[in-house]
């Protein structure tokens, strides 16, 4: 990031796998990576006081099948709220829109966190979605939309992106691939 003209990071990145990417915020340790492990990745820079904030799931050669279907999963819930955003919508609209493709595939109760939160000269600001987040979404404000689901034990996927709300829909702001990369 500082290499592509960031002024630094916009905040501490989450690096987790195995087992621990199943914590949203997980803290770091000295778990060794294995194959077969999914890397949970949220990373953000900070440009001219503007903060980012981005988050993928890879993984460390073949990942076991249910987290492979929880990825697909979780960027279908994605790809649902992206469909819906527009400026006037509730944060909780946005959120149910992703919730229920994870609640359809009998995820419901691993994705335990807020769909996003208004991103700018702060990390975290409003607007936020989420299941009681009545607010509307302003018209040119940035908002990540970051489902996720949580595996204890196993691990986990979150896919993150921020979305810039337009009066017609919203305009998805980056570029990297949603697909599950297998390195």
């Amino acid at each position: 990031m500082l290499e592509a003209g960031a002024d630094g990071l916009a905040f501490d990145p989450i690096v987790a796998f195995g087992e621990n990417a199943a914590e949203p915020h997980h803290e770091p340790g000295h778990r060794v990576l294995e194959e077969g492990d999914v890397i949970k990745l949220d990373i953000g820079a900070l440009v001219d006081g503007y903060h980012a904030d981005m988050t993928r799931t890879i993984a460390f050669g073949q990942p076991a099948v249910e987290l492979q279907k929880v990825h697909d999963i979780v960027r279908q819930a994605q790809q649902a709220a992206i469909d819906v955003v527009r400026a006037g919508m509730t944060g909780v609209a946005v959120d149910a829109a992703a919730r229920s493709v994870i609640e359809e595939a009998g995820y419901g109760d691993l994705f335990v966190h807020g769909l996003g939160h208004g991103v700018g000269l702060e990390i975290h600001e409003q607007p936020l979605l989420g299941t009681t987040q009545v607010n509307e979404l302003p018209e040119g404000s940035v908002v990540t939309i970051e489902p996720g689901v949580y595996l204890p034990g196993i691990g986990g996927v979150r896919i993150e992106d921020m979305v810039e709300v337009r009066d017609d829909g919203c305009a998805v702001v980056g570029i990297s691939t949603r697909e599950l990369i297998e390195l």
